[in-house]
């Protein structure tokens, strides 16, 4: 079995967004390709809220991992659990580790010569539903014309990071019945501000309401948003732990569950939550707002579950900063990456 030699960490700047990539160089030659949880949007200083992250990976992680065999990755994460357990069982230590995983996943992959999906437990969908994840435009003729611009690649579901629910009006009034909509506050709201907002829109067909209060992990609070608006909730971003997400199952608050695989610990940590997406009987959708190794990962085990519903594909003007490509997609849904690992040598 091969060892890891070097794991070299990238910050990657675009306007707001960044993002942190991980390569992992076993000792055959071999690389693998990761990505990390790149901060908040920073329109300031691009890039900078990603580089406590890419630390704890230079300085924390990497040390512990030089020299140990590659393909030996539940063991790495658990030594790594453990360890940066004294850091805390969430946050930057945990975003870190996903980097890792993902890459190492790639990796075995890679020289295994087969997709990551294979050693996940095989392929159980052969394409999956999008949806055109938005950004937070705050202009109506511009959302409109981004929808306009999903639907002509063949996707018919936008998401929308907006606040006002006159945006959803819009949409519906413009395009009817043939698009789905989800909406995306990103716990913007109180609970009489997110009740308000719902009773507003919840005649107008939304497929899920997303993260709708603040805290965002406030369970009972999201369950009351549910009770009173009757609109299907969407959330799990900002969860870590598989007990984080049993809890959360548990309050029986939401419909779609979406962790997001650069906080989680990545692959291995995605793996463990496949069951609980089973025992509670939802909908998964990973929630990826990143065009690179993560969303890449993201289909990977999307494809794995039988529980999935739909895959988040980011709907921007301009690149990303690591310029990969969309995955396949053809008459709205997305398809498996060719190639080995998680497929990226198709995706530049």
């Amino acid at each position: 079995m091969t060892t890891i030699e070097n794991i070299e960490v990238t910050v990657e700047s675009g306007n707001p967004l960044a993002q942190v990539f991980v390569t992992i160089r076993a000792s055959d030659g071999t690389t693998g390709q990761g990505e990390a949880w790149w901060g908040i949007p920073d329109r300031d200083m691009p890039g900078r809220s990603a580089l406590p992250i890419a630390s704890t990976i230079e300085n924390l992680i990497t040390p512990r991992l030089l020299g140990k065999k590659s393909g030996e990755i539940e063991r790495h994460w658990f030594d790594l659990w453990d360890f940066g357990y004294r850091y805390a069982d969430q946050g930057i230590f945990l975003m870190g580790m996903s980097g890792i995983d993902i890459a190492l996943w790639d990796l075995l992959a890679k020289q295994l010569g087969i997709p990551v999906v294979q050693i996940l437990g095989g392929q159980v969908h052969e394409s999956i539903q999008a949806y055109a994840s938005l950004p937070p435009l705050r202009d109506t003729d511009t959302v409109v014309a981004e929808t306009q611009r999903a639907m002509e690649h063949g996707i018919t579901a936008v998401k929308l990071h907006e606040v006002e629910a006159t945006y959803v009006h819009v949409l519906r009034d413009t395009f009817g019945d043939e698009l789905e909509i989800m909406v995306d506050v990103n716990g913007h709201f109180n609970l009489q501000e997110a009740t308000a907002f719902g009773l507003d829109i919840r005649t107008r067909g939304i497929t899920w309401f997303e993260e709708p209060i603040r805290p965002m992990r406030d369970h009972a609070t999201i369950k009351k948003v549910a009770v009173e608006t009757g609109l299907p909730i969407a959330a799990g971003e900002n969860e870590y732990t598989v007990s984080d997400f049993n809890k959360l199952l548990t309050s029986d608050a939401v419909t779609y569950l979406q962790p997001e695989i650069t906080k989680i610990g990545g692959l291995t940590a995605a793996k463990r939550i496949n069951p609980l997406v089973e025992l509670y009987n939802v909908a998964l959708s990973p929630h990826n707002f990143r065009i690179g190794p993560s969303l890449y990962a993201s289909i990977h085990w999307a494809m794995s579950s039988p529980m999935t519903a739909w895959m988040e594909v980011p709907w921007i003007q301009g690149e990303f900063a690591g310029r990969m490509a969309l995955p396949p997609l053809k008459d709205g849904r997305v398809y498996l990456p060719e190639g080995s690992g998680l497929g990226l040598d198709s995706a530049h």
